[in-house]
């Protein structure tokens, strides 16, 4: 595949290291001046909510102590955090002035669901495409609360958003093959929600991941539905259809938020997605980090990934709600049919129209090779696929 991260990337972490060890000791480097540049950014006295504030103080906590934390990294993860608390308090100060919006409701959301690289993205814009249905986009999800409510300029979300995805390219070429950043095209509820798995394709931060895989995460799912509503609010959906696979891991706290959804969840070799996914965030922590342990990266991830899968089976074997099964060969095979058939599983047809915008959608897959191996990350096929019984 190349070069996975710009040539430049590495000199700028090597020359900004005395600055990164600076930037972790200062006084800028505490959780309490990233709340006060929140309240500030934001125009929003800061409210009281502990429990918010003190889990966000986990990742922080945990996301600093990585010792292999390049200036790239902590920049990112920083400004990430900052987000998070910005739109937090922006999405209380929405609501609180307009508590109509607590009301809106949320007909039967669709989640695509499934082990990352098994097509979730190509089906989530298959499924948005279809009229009627709506996605949230990667700006809005990015800066859910509209102009009116803070932002000095209606379109500074979109315009940081589309500098945003410039910049992954720039830093990452390889991304535009592999995963491309758009800010306009349907994205992730992860970037809507402050816990996820995510974080850890920027670094390795053990602590946090024992923390979270123990934690309820029925809050975070309480956050991600406040949002929606606020963008609802502003553009009526008839259906939203969301996606992440790291929904995998708390599928139960997704559900007893949104009990009337349908959840699509995508099948494919473990091995093969596994092997692409770690491809994948080589990446993001080659940009973070000063040096990357491919073997622990891959292991990591083996069991990361075999956790959330266990716990998603162990989820749908407790639920009532409607699962649907899509295979990553048959979609790839011929996506407009397998979107005919979830949509007849949702109770609806596919017509003239849906069909002509899925062909399009379908078109627009990523051009290019994605080469990646198993054995480039200390893995092999037999070993991945004992540890995912439940998805072959």
């Amino acid at each position: 595949m190349g070069r996975r991260v710009a040539w430049w990337v590495p000199a700028v972490n090597g020359l900004m290291r005395p600055a990164t060890r600076r930037a972790r000791r200062g006084p800028g480097a505490s959780f309490g001046a990233l709340q006060e540049r929140a309240a500030a950014r934001s125009g929003v006295p800061e409210p009281a909510d502990p429990r918010f504030v003190a889990d966000l103080r986990v990742l922080h906590t945990e996301f600093l102590s990585v010792p292999e934390l390049s200036f790239i990294g902590l920049a990112s993860g920083r400004s990430e955090l900052l987000r998070h608390l910005g739109n937090w308090l922006s999405v209380r100060e929405y609501l609180r002035a307009q508590p109509q919006v607590a009301e809106v409701p949320m007909l039967r959301p669709v989640f695509v669901v499934g082990l990352p690289r098994t097509g979730t993205t190509l089906l989530h814009a298959l499924l948005a495409s279809v009229p009627g249905h709506r996605a949230a986009r990667m700006w809005e999800l990015l800066a859910p609360v509209p102009a009116s409510a803070g932002q000095p300029h209606p379109g500074q979300p979109v315009r940081d958003a589309e500098r945003l995805a410039k910049q992954a390219h720039l830093a990452a070429p390889s991304l535009r093959v592999i995963h491309p950043v758009d800010a306009c095209a349907p994205e992730e509820c992860v970037f809507a929600m402050p816990h996820s798995m995510v974080y850890h394709v920027r670094a390795r931060i053990p602590g946090y991941r024992d923390w979270y895989a123990g934690r309820d995460a029925t809050a975070d799912y309480v956050y991600l539905r406040q949002q929606l509503q606020i963008l609802q609010w502003q553009r009526p959906a008839h259906r939203w259809i969301l996606k992440s696979p790291f929904h995998l891991w708390n599928l139960d706290a997704l559900l007893r938020v949104f009990p009337d959804a349908t959840i699509v969840w995508t099948h494919r070799d473990p091995a093969v997605a596994l092997a692409s996914w770690c491809s994948f965030v080589e990446i993001p922590m080659t940009l973070s980090n000063r040096r990357v342990d491919r073997p622990l990266l891959g292991r990591d991830w083996a069991q990361m990934w075999a956790q959330a899968n266990a716990r998603g089976t162990q989820a749908r074997a407790r639920s009532q709600v409607p699962f649907i099964d899509v295979s990553y060969q048959e979609l790839c095979a011929d996506p407009v049919s397998v979107l005919d058939e979830i949509l007849r599983g949702l109770g609806t047809t596919m017509g003239p129209q849906a069909r002509d915008q899925a062909i399009t959608r379908a078109r627009r897959r990523a051009r290019g090779v994605h080469h990646y191996s198993l054995d480039r990350y200390g893995l092999s096929p037999r070993t991945v696929r004992d540890a995912f019984p439940d998805d072959i």
